[in-house]
């Protein structure tokens, strides 16, 4: 029974306590159905299994997805310039598509922390794949369990892609990310939230099918970000966005059914995600319940000439 519940990715009713967030967020992201899943659905083929931006009515999921990598990089640039002497944390790291842009694109030094093994190990190879190896170093970590002493002070940026919503304590993690932060460190990230007056029941068809603690909200993050000493934070507000990929995934289901079933994945799981789906993309046309963008904010210190 254990084995049944496991394969469906059915998180229905099930909001998750601060300690065992962390195993459902494995099983979602890590049994070879759910990868094979996220792969063909969110990152069309490619790395980045994240929510998109849109720049054309053409633009499928691969393309929204590395337009949001380009806007998350923006956005910590903004706040502090990347340069080859810094030095990245990556939150969440997934497949590494983010941290391998961030090298190739500012030639810094990045450390991802993420709790799951096979991913980890598509990172490190597809980074040196790519040539970026030796600036890409990928630690198996849950960052549940608080960032290690050895982080205390050692990062000039810090960047997180939807990932915050795993998070057993969003206090406690932002806690953690000012502290491994140098004086005048940026950090800059995504996450899917409720919006702003959104009503939980609304959400529900949301976090059945994800491992989440309970959502966000924009005016949340806000708080707990100012409260927590970080200063200029602000919030880029692209939940417009969401309708059309979550339209996107429905359009990546239809086209790559047959794919996704040659690689193990049943009809049942896919039924079951192509429900909630279509639910997900009414409602959040009708309602937009859902929110998302980026938020960015600094540590106290210098504006720029950081060095790790």
């Amino acid at each position: 029974h254990a084995h049944a519940a496991m394969s469906t990715g059915d998180f229905k009713d099930k909001q998750f306590a601060e300690e065992e967030v962390a195993d459902k967020v494995v099983e979602q992201y890590d049994l070879a159905h759910a990868r094979v899943f996220y792969k063909y659905v969110m990152g069309g083929g490619g790395m980045d299994i994240h929510y998109g931006v849109f720049k054309s009515p053409t633009d499928g999921v691969y393309e929204s997805s590395k337009e949001t990598n380009k806007r998350l990089m923006q956005a910590l640039d903004w706040m502090q310039p990347i340069t080859k002497d810094s030095v990245v944390l990556d939150v969440g790291s997934g497949h590494g598509g983010l941290s391998h842009e961030l090298i190739q694109n500012y030639g810094c030094k990045v450390v991802g922390i993420n709790i799951s093994p096979e991913q980890n190990k598509m990172n490190e190879d597809e980074a040196t794949k790519l040539g970026v190896g030796d600036r890409n170093e990928v630690l198996l970590m849950n960052f549940n369990d608080g960032l290690p002493s050895a982080f205390d002070n050692k990062f000039t940026h810090v960047i997180s892609c939807e990932v915050l919503c795993h998070a057993a304590s969003k206090p406690k993690l932002l806690e953690d990310i000012k502290r491994v932060m140098k004086p005048g460190g940026a950090f800059a990230f995504t996450d899917i939230m409720g919006a702003d007056g959104a009503n939980e029941k609304a959400l529900k068809d949301f976090t059945d099918r994800n491992a989440t603690t309970e959502m966000a909200r924009p005016s949340g993050y806000r708080t707990l970000l100012t409260d927590g000493g970080f200063r200029d934070v602000s919030f880029c507000d692209f939940s417009a966005h969401l309708g059309t990929y979550f339209q996107s995934m429905v359009d990546q289901i239809n086209k790559h059914r047959e794919d996704m079933k040659k690689e193990g994945v049943t009809d049942a799981y896919l039924d079951k995600w192509m429900d909630s789906l279509t639910q997900r993309v009414d409602i959040q046309t009708k309602e937009e319940v859902f929110a998302w963008g980026i938020f960015m904010c600094r540590k106290a210190g210098p504006i720029y000439g950081l060095k790790a």
